[in-house]
């Protein structure tokens, strides 16, 4: 199928949103053609280049997007908030001008069949569950539930999409196809992040209290 493409400095994962300002004549025509007729743009991460200007060079791996709310601006710019759908792979670049398109392959959605995956996918829940308590402590707050997909898969590209992560470690996690693989990148991530933001967060309770004893 053919799909004009997107190359952003960001990684679109299935089931995330994302908020896009269109401003771009290019991208104005692009989206504009994706609103009539009702289809998905894809995503890519820029491996070379810039978001503006010359056109970039992106990773092959990018997510559908799909436009779920669109707010129009003056001199035709938007304002999009944009669904994440389906993997996809780019085959060959068939169009530059105005915007780029490409031949892609839809992927198939990992699924949670890989024996251990079910663990896995356990270990991964408390982990992010503590990676995102830590980082809430950071800033003196708390959150008393906080829902994650039950799905393994789902899961992984959930804790994907919001771990403070680089691009590029993002872009490793969206093109492994394996569930299980996935969640076991994601583990060892949140480990390596709890064990950095843990002292920090002691530091900072530490100093509270001394604040607090301060005003007494």
């Amino acid at each position: 199928m053919e799909l004009p493409l997107f190359p952003l400095n960001t990684v679109l994962f299935p089931g995330a949103s994302m908020p896009l300002h269109i401003f771009e004549e290019r991208y104005k025509q692009m989206i504009g053609m994706c609103l009539e007729e009702r289809r998905p743009f894809g995503v890519l991460l820029v491996r070379k280049g810039n978001e503006i200007g010359e056109p970039a060079e992106p990773f092959e791996v990018g997510t559908t997007a799909h436009i779920v709310r669109v707010q129009h601006l003056p001199d035709g710019r938007l304002n999009l908030v944009c669904a994440g759908g389906q993997r996809f792979r780019v085959l060959r670049v068939v169009r530059t001008d105005p915007y780029l398109a490409g031949e892609v392959e839809l992927l198939p959605a990992p699924t949670a069949e890989e024996p251990g995956t079910e663990q896995m996918a356990g270990s991964a829940r408390a982990l992010y569950a503590e990676y995102v308590r830590l980082q809430l402590a950071l800033t003196n707050q708390w959150t008393r539930r906080l829902e994650m997909p039950a799905d393994p898969a789902r899961l992984a590209d959930f804790i994907g999409a919001h771990a403070a992560v680089s691009l590029w470690v993002k872009q490793r996690i969206l093109e492994e196809t394996s569930a299980r693989t996935r969640l076991a990148v994601e583990i060892e991530l949140l480990g390596d992040a709890i064990r950095e933001i843990t002292p920090r967060v002691e530091a900072a309770r530490t100093t509270r209290w001394r604040s607090l004893g301060a005003m007494d």
